[in-house]
């Protein structure tokens, strides 16, 4: 449970990191339009194999309970609030939130075992992928990505888990 769904922060949106409560700001229009665009072409891209989950919590092995604005996991979607599949790839739309996401964020997606994580970085419109978590003593989470890649237009990323996805970065930022 969110500290902000036990109703301790009032209608403020945060998340749970690393034992740390983070706000998260409020969504303008060019973030919500990559989530929009993102999520027509994500939803029809994953069959009933796999569950979509956009802006909802997450809850991970290590406590931590983000809200990113994808999460691909494995299996059907549940509603049984016992189910949290790890999930195979997750995407943080960023834009005033890109620090953050590339450091906070990405160290606990790579400590908690999640093998990709995308951030689609709005102001430079282009998609940072990271890929295989490993161990790193100097960072906070002490974990990181082993491999990070950015991939701007006319290009195109495709996620592990399903190796027939193929996003358009373009199509993202129209």
């Amino acid at each position: 449970m969110s500290a902000g769904s036990a109703g301790l922060l009032g209608t403020r949106r945060t998340e749970l990191i690393d034992g740390e409560i983070y706000d998260v700001p409020p969504q303008k229009n060019p973030h919500v339009a990559a989530i929009s665009n993102l999520a027509r072409m994500l939803i029809p891209a994953f069959d009933e194999m796999f569950w979509v989950s956009i802006q909802s919590t997450v809850r991970l092995p290590r406590g931590d309970v983000p809200e990113p604005d994808f999460a691909v996991r494995p299996g059907p979607a549940s509603s049984d609030d016992a189910v949290h599949p790890l999930p195979l790839l997750v995407i943080e739309v960023s834009d005033e939130s890109l620090l953050h996401d590339q450091t906070i964020k990405a160290g606990m997606y790579a400590a908690n075992g999640v093998k990709e994580y995308w951030i689609v970085n709005v102001r430079e419109q282009q998609i940072e992928v990271s890929r295989d978590p490993i161990e790193d003593s100097i960072r906070k989470s002490g974990w990181r990505y082993g491999s990070v890649s950015v991939v701007g237009a006319p290009g195109h990323v495709t996620p592990l888990c399903n190796p027939h996805v193929r996003i358009e970065v373009a199509r993202i930022f129209r």
